[in-house]
């Protein structure tokens, strides 16, 4: 029920208001931030979408006017440098932009979601769990839904992170249905690891190709459950693309804004205790389930430069550090 109300919620707030409403709005004063990174993923998804016929064909004119605001932001500016609008560009973006153009979440699948061939690659337990490597995670065809609700839903509404990474949470969209079913399962294959902790987050983050990804941190989670759904093809190194995890978990008597954003102070801890890191390279349907104590990081990527290859990796919380 909690799920199905932040569903709700989220709907609510992302209508496409009619003109009229629109330009009440601004009268009143609102005004679009944005981002070059974020133009540029929207302009790339309405093409995609117009491609695939998902929405009508008024929507070109829409793509125009996303093109003339992205072009009329200062050309040396960082590409995640937020711009608020003037009311003639936000007139201009219209009442679509980070709102629902298109949603479709997909609902639960009547068979199992989980690979019964799924391979376990590595198993580092040790005395404490630390992490668990698993290829051919989910059924082709789950995966494939997967993909495809993340490149056609217009659910990717935060932008303000300077890597070039656009996010949907669980609580602003990233709220289907077959992704609570992929949490149920997983709970039943791995219940001494997940036992009974509850799913606390979900999110889905989707690169930029040619920025970079998530820097070091550790979460506010018991157990992290990782996995990336681009096709391999995408990926233009096989050895790089994926996590880096190191050997240290984050100090108990750190705050969530040191252990999760302050880099510097992370690596001077790392190099302290002479950690040791593993690099994870990249696969499609890889998944890696991990102490969320520890600290990690996204490699070095390089994928296509077009929208299908953009990297997106699916992340699922559970219970609290």
């Amino acid at each position: 029920m909690l799920f199905s109300n932040k569903i709700k919620k989220f709907v609510g707030s992302k209508k496409i208001l009619s003109k009229i409403e629109f330009k009440k709005k601004i009268i009143q004063g609102f005004r679009y931030e944005v981002s070059k990174n974020k133009l540029k993923h929207d302009i790339e998804q309405i093409s995609y979408l117009l491609k695939k016929k998902l929405i009508s064909k008024k929507f070109k004119k829409a793509l125009r006017n996303y093109k003339i605001v992205y072009n009329a932001l200062p050309k040396n500016s960082n590409p995640t440098d937020i711009f608020t609008l003037t009311k003639e560009f936000t007139n201009k973006l219209g009442p679509t932009f980070n709102n629902l153009i298109y949603y479709q979440p997909p609902d639960v699948l009547e068979k199992k979601l989980i690979n019964d061939n799924k391979k376990i690659i590595i198993k580092n337990s040790k005395k404490k769990f630390m992490y668990m490597i698993i290829d051919d995670f989910l059924n082709k065809e789950v995966l494939d839904t997967l993909n495809d609700y993340c490149l056609t839903n217009s659910i990717w509404c935060e932008f303000d992170y300077k890597n070039g990474y656009i996010g949907s949470f669980i609580e602003n969209g990233f709220n289907a249905p077959l992704l609570l079913q992929i949490s149920e399962e997983l709970r039943l294959c791995y219940p001494k690891i997940l036992k009974k902790l509850p799913l606390t987050k979900a999110w889905a983050f989707k690169c930029n190709n040619k920025m970079k990804g998530i820097k070091i941190h550790a979460d506010f989670a018991a157990i992290n459950v990782n996995f990336w759904i681009t096709p391999d093809k995408a990926n233009l190194n096989k050895n790089t693309g994926g996590l880096l995890i190191w050997d240290k978990e984050a100090p108990k008597n750190w705050n969530f804004e040191k252990y999760n954003n302050n880099h510097l102070e992370i690596k001077k801890f790392l190099k302290k205790k002479k950690s040791k890191m593993k690099r994870i390279k990249y696969k499609s349907n890889r998944v890696i389930i991990f102490n969320s104590n520890l600290f990690h990081a996204s490699d070095n990527f390089n994928f296509k430069n077009n929208y299908e290859s953009r990297r997106i990796n699916i992340t699922l919380l559970y219970g609290k550090k």
